[in-house]
C-alpha cells in the first residue's frame, strides 16, 4: 500500500491488511496508535519475524533517512490505526543537525543488523533441515 501524505494523519487499516511491502519504496514512518503491526523480512520463500508492535512503537522510520527500498514487510494484526509522519513533514520538525545524523546513522546500523539476523535464521533453518534429512537417511535408525 503505497501512500503519499506528507503531513501527520492518522490511518485506519483492517486486520491483515499489509502496510507496505518488503521492496516498496518509502516515504513516510508509522506510528502505532491503537492495535498491532507484525513487522517480518522475507527471503527465499523463508519469513523471518522482527516485530510485533503495539500503541506508541514506531516503525518504518528508515525510509525518512535512506532513499532505499522498505527492508522488511508490515502487516496489521486486527483492526489498526496508525499516525502516518511523512518525509516532509519530518523535515519540517525542529531538530538539531546532530540528532538527526545520529538518527540517519542509527537507522543504517538498524538496517544492517536486520539483515545480519536474517541471514542466521535462515542459515539455522536450512542446517536443521540438512540434519533431519541425514538423520533419517541413516539405516542404523531404522
Amino acid at each position: 500500500m503505497e501512500h503519499s501524505i506528507e503531513r501527520k494523519q492518522r490511518l485506519t487499516v483492517d486486520g491483515g491488511a499489509t502496510i507496505f511491502k518488503q521492496g516498496d519504496k518509502g516515504h513516510e514512518m508509522y506510528v502505532v496508535f491503537s492495535g498491532k503491526v507484525r513487522i517480518f523480512r522475507t527471503q527465499d520463500d523463508h519469513d523471518t519475524d522482527l516485530a510485533v508492535l503495539g500503541p506508541d512503537e514506531f516503525f518504518g522510520e528508515m525510509a525518512l533517512f535512506e532513499e532505499r527500498p522498505r527492508s522488511a514487510t508490515a502487516v496489521a494484526v486486527g483492526e489498526t490505526e496508525l499516525r502516518v509522519i511523512g518525509k516532509a513533514a519530518f523535515e519540517e520538525m525542529q531538530c538539531d543537525p546532530v540528532v538527526r545524523e545520529m538518527l540517519s546513522t542509527m537507522a543504517r546500523r538498524l538496517r544492517s543488523m536486520d539483515d545480519a539476523f536474517e541471514r542466521l535464521s535462515v542459515e539455522a533453518d536450512s542446517r536443521r533441515e540438512f540434519m533431519s534429512t541425514r538423520l533419517t537417511q541413516r539405516s542404523w535408525l531404522t
